[in-house]
């Protein structure tokens, strides 16, 4: 062999290694969507919904989330809201953890007789306490700036549509 066969040989089984680990550890890997930055101004005026709401149970990539107060669109949300991952198995799916209240920005994923609402990508959505933000007063939490910016909220008002349906059915929707 030749002194420069023989320095090609690491190379092809370093490369080699290199794609086995991508292949190995590639399908668990977390990715993040890439998303423009937007100011939590920007995001509150591009989304229909602004609540914080406690999760009161997850079944795969559907929420069940009891509203607590509202900032926009608490005329057309009811005290318990479902909401459905569009995203799932994509690099932008969400994860909400249950008996964890978050901020969210939604929009409408499906409307029809019963609603689904979809946390909007590249938006604020998050957990309560956990992520700071810059205000005219220096850094505070994001939903205290909602608070300072949009007042204290309001309690939702829409009725529930899917306590109209009985019990089994709601099981099955879900």
């Amino acid at each position: 062999m030749t002194h420069h066969m023989l320095c090609r040989l690491p190379l092809k089984i370093l490369a080699w290694l290199a794609g086995l680990v991508c292949l190995t550890t590639g399908a668990d890997v977390a990715h993040a969507c890439a998303c423009d930055t937007i100011s939590p101004a920007q995001g509150f005026a591009r989304t229909q919904y602004v609540f914080v709401g406690k999760v009161v149970e997850a079944k795969g990539h559907t929420w069940t989330v009891d509203v607590d107060r509202v900032w926009k669109g608490a005329d057309r949300l009811a005290a318990r809201v479902r909401l459905l991952d569009v995203y799932k198995d994509m690099d932008c799916e969400f994860y909400f953890e249950p008996g964890r209240a978050y901020l969210f920005f939604a929009i409408v994923a499906k409307s029809s007789r019963y609603v689904f609402y979809q946390p909007e990508v590249c938006n604020w959505t998050s957990a309560l306490r956990s992520k700071r933000v810059t205000s005219p007063h220096g850094e505070i939490w994001l939903e205290d700036l909602i608070v300072e910016n949009y007042g204290p909220g309001e309690p939702p008002k829409a009725e529930d549509p899917w306590k109209r349906l009985p019990e089994h059915e709601r099981d099955e929707r879900d």
